[in-house]
This record gives C-alpha cells, structure tokens and sequence, in this order.
C-alpha cells in the first residue's frame, strides 16, 4: 500500500484490528487506569530498543505523572494518546498532540513505542494508519514525526504512509553504546 492508495477509515474507538500472526488486538484511548501497566512497560522497552528517546534506567515516572500526562493530553483539543491491547496485557503505545503556537498549529508531532514482544506483527501499521485518519478527522494538515537514522523498518514503514525526509540533525542522539546518531525529520501533509 502506498500512501496515494490509503483508504479512508473512521476513527472510532475502540476498534478490533487483525494481525499478521493472525491474533486480534483492540486500539483504544489509553486510560488513567493504564498508568501502573504503561511505568511498569516503558523501562523494559528502554533496555529492549536503543530506538526510544529514554536511555536504559533513565525513565522514571511515577504511575501519578502518567496520569498527568494523560489528563494532559484529553484536556487538549487535537491530542490523543492510543494503545493496542490484548486482553489486559499492553502491546504498544502512540500518540499525537497539535503543536500548541498558532503559528503551527496546523500540525501535529506523534510519537510510537511498540514493545519488542510485538515488533512485525502489523501494529505499527495499524496504528499509523489510524493516527493519519485521525489527524485528516480533526482538520490537522501536517503530522511530523522524529526517527533514529538506524531505525531502517519504522522510515520504510513511514514512507509507504507518505511521509518524507524533511531535515537531519547531525549526531544529534547519544546511543546505548556511546556513539552518536542523526535523528531524521519527516513529515506527511494531508492535501
């Protein structure tokens, strides 16, 4: 699929989605109550992935800063925060917030974390394509997004949704082994 042949769909939670392992996950709102799940998660994806913003041991929100930052998020118009789930077990968190200036609030940044359990099964996919409809919902024409110039199967799976190369900051993170790397820049307009 590229991003010309993207098909609409609504952007009614929750919703059913089907995976390539043939299981089933539902995406969702994330709630207050995913708070002690979500703190309990993030750091073991920080040693799992050197694709995160969070060094390994770095992140160290208490289940009450989720919360906030939930609480934070459905305050504001053109935010929402997402995860799929299975049952009661988390598999992966999104989310995309309007840049708060007038002068850009024509779009909106989004962030993923797909837990390691779940990488190739089609969340990411599902997820993205969800937010992209979203944003087309909420009248967003820009989603902007930052990557690991290393995270060679997210910018594959960007591009084939229409977003594109905008700008690179030159050895910009710290890596897990010590190394620098660039982060890319990339953006899809919604025209």
């Amino acid at each position: 699929m590229n991003a010309s042949s993207l098909q609409p769909i609504d952007v009614f939670l929750p919703r059913e989605i089907q995976l390539k392992d043939g299981t089933r996950a539902t995406l969702r709102r994330l709630r207050e109550s995913d708070a002690e799940q979500v703190c309990g998660m993030l750091p073991k994806a920080h040693i799992e992935s050197d694709f995160l913003n969070y060094m390994p041991g770095e992140f160290d929100w208490t289940a009450e800063r989720e919360r906030e930052f939930i609480r934070e998020h459905e305050k504001h118009a053109h935010s929402i925060l997402l995860c799929a789930h299975r049952d009661t077990e988390l598999l992966a968190l999104c989310g995309a917030r309007q840049t708060p200036f007038r002068r850009f609030a024509h779009q909106a940044e989004i962030g993923i974390t797909v837990f390691k359990a779940n990488w190739g099964i089609g969340l990411g996919r599902h997820m993205m394509e969800f937010l992209v409809a979203w944003s087309r919902a909420e009248g967003l024409r820009k989603l902007t997004l930052r990557v690991f110039e290393d995270n060679v199967h997210a910018i594959g799976l960007y591009r084939s949704l229409g977003f594109v190369e905008e700008g690179r900051l030159r050895e910009d993170v710290l890596r897990a082994d010590g190394h620098y790397s660039d982060t890319i820049f990339m953006g899809r307009l919604n025209t």
